[in-house]
């Protein structure tokens, strides 16, 4: 329950408990005789007179009282508040006509007086400082941040503080077929399709903490360290990449169920600095962030089709996380425009979370790699055989044991040739 839940509930039974008192003290019992006079002048009633029933009265201004008090705080337009509250007016007389007619003696001042009032009261806390920073502030936040963090958000009443350059972790997860399922289903099918992917991909992150910078059919971005600040915002986001596994595991085969299709789905985070603030124009402005850290995450995304793998962080993110993360090695890459390299690796696990087989797999794995890197292929070979699991499909495996078999192809075609080249010099 939120602050304005709170204030509305508070306020609700500030304006009910007078009117209560003012019921058992018999102060519209006059008003109930007079609107029962009034409507047999002014309708046919039924032969039996009208019947006053206490409990509707006490129900119909109690509602009034919590809904105007809600509707009042959370709208954020003036007029638009003082038009609820005439037309809630209006129907309460309207409402009380009619149970005249039925035979049931309804007077309408209780319930417009608990409308009124908790209406206003509902304006007074609405209009307050942290009210329309609430108003204000939930334009741009609502739906991309969970109820918890917007609140803090509003709390910290300190708006310049969003626009600075700072460290984040972006988590970009992605469709990587999306253009195969865009020209191999109906469009109104595909349309359902992202919608759902959409749907499931961002409101699993928000609710983990996450702030939601885009969302389309293609791919959901989300922030970890903006706008709230979170000093432990890699280590976050790997622990919410861990779970979202299983979640894209369970997303992939609704996909496949609903639509007869498998989607492939690539997750990848690298944490970096960047330049957070308000960005857009009028209707498109939004807080987002700018920085070579969001161009990254996107590229290694990218890299999941040729590995083959689910989850790929970069090597900032792993020097920030790597109490608390079961990962192994892919390569060495590149950011776009820069000749800087940086190592990219593959999530497995939370940390301590691999059984022991997958552990001894994975520490093979690794030095495979490793000894790859250094040329010893023979080794690297052996390694990577060994971290082989039986029943078990290892794409990222695959990829490098493909990349030895053909190092060493080439090597033995190089030396193949470089004899049959010394045998010649030789006979000559």
């Amino acid at each position: 329950m939120n602050r304005n839940h709170v204030a509305a509930m508070f306020i609700g039974v500030l304006v009910c408990i007078p009117l209560l008192a003012l019921y058992q003290f018999g102060f519209f019992k006059s008003t109930a005789d007079w609107f029962a006079v009034l409507f047999g002048r002014a309708f046919i009633l039924p032969a039996g007179g009208l019947k006053r029933v206490i409990l509707l009265q006490y129900g119909y201004y109690t509602v009034m009282a919590f809904v105007s008090a809600w509707v009042c705080i959370e709208m954020p337009s003036q007029w638009r508040r003082f038009a609820f509250l005439l037309g809630g007016t209006f129907l309460t007389v309207t409402f009380a006509c009619i149970m005249a007619m039925s035979g049931v003696l309804f007077e309408p001042i209780s319930g417009s007086l608990a409308l009124w009032f908790a209406g206003i009261a509902g304006i007074a806390v609405g209009g307050s400082v942290n009210g329309y920073r609430c108003h204000v502030m939930r334009g741009y936040f609502v739906g991309r941040l969970s109820t918890r963090q917007f609140e803090e958000l509003v709390d910290q009443n300190n708006p310049a503080k969003m626009t600075e350059r700072r460290e984040i972790t972006v988590l970009t997860c992605r469709v990587l077929n999306h253009g195969e399922l865009a020209s191999g289903i109906e469009a109104p099918q595909f349309e359902e399709l992202a919608t759902h992917f959409q749907r499931s991909i961002s409101e699993f992150l928000i609710a983990r903490g996450a702030y939601l910078d885009d969302c389309n059919a293609r791919q959901v971005r989300v922030f970890f360290g903006f706008p709230l600040t979170d000093e432990d915002h890699a280590r976050h986001a790997v622990q919410v990449a861990a779970v979202l596994r299983t979640h894209l595991a369970t997303l992939t085969r609704e996909i496949e169920q609903r639509f007869g299709k498998k989607a492939q789905i690539g997750v990848a985070f690298s944490t970096g600095p960047a330049v957070c603030g308000l960005f857009g124009v009028s209707h498109f402005e939004s807080f987002s962030a700018v920085g070579d850290v969001i161009d990254f995450a996107t590229q290694l995304c990218a890299l999941n089709v040729e590995y083959g793998s689910k989850v790929l962080l970069s090597a900032r993110t792993y020097a920030l996380a790597k109490d608390n993360a079961e990962v192994r090695p892919m390569e060495m890459v590149s950011t776009v425009g820069s000749s800087q390299m940086s190592e990219v690796y593959e999530l497995l696990a939370e940390k301590g979370a691999l059984p022991e087989p997958d552990m001894r797999a994975r520490d093979a794995f690794w030095q495979g790699v490793v000894q790859y890197r250094k040329g010893n292929l023979k080794q690297a070979q052996e390694s990577f055989s060994s971290a082989a699991m039986e029943g078990r499909e290892d794409a990222p495996l695959k990829y490098f044991m493909d990349r030895v078999d053909l190092a060493l192809k080439e090597k033995s075609s190089t030396a193949k040739e470089t004899t049959k080249h010394s045998r010649k010099l030789a006979t000559t």
